[in-house]
């Protein structure tokens, strides 16, 4: 039954998805006065905004990947320590 539900779930959130975004895709088409909505405006619009992701992501892996680095070496060098350890008490 939990399967059933979580699967419904799913469907109706994909459905409302692919609804949300005929909608704004037919508005977007009709528009053709020249106002801010334009489809060449709403293009340039997530062209931006994606590329500013990207740059963010980019700085944010910079940041992180050192760290991890840095961590996991800690934990692989202290299992290997208690390891020897162990080795040596026997």
């Amino acid at each position: 039954m939990k399967q059933i539900k979580k699967r419904l779930l799913v469907l109706s959130v994909f459905a409302m998805m692919v609804m949300s975004m005929c909608v704004s895709a037919f508005a977007a088409g009709e528009d053709t006065s020249g106002a801010s909505g334009t489809s060449a405006t709403v293009i340039s619009a997530f062209q931006t905004g994606f590329q500013g992701m990207a740059s963010d992501a980019m700085s944010m892996i910079a940041i992180i990947v050192p760290i991890a680095v840095g961590v996991a070496g800690v934990i692989w060098l202290a299992r290997k320590a208690m390891s020897w350890f162990k080795s040596m008490g026997q």
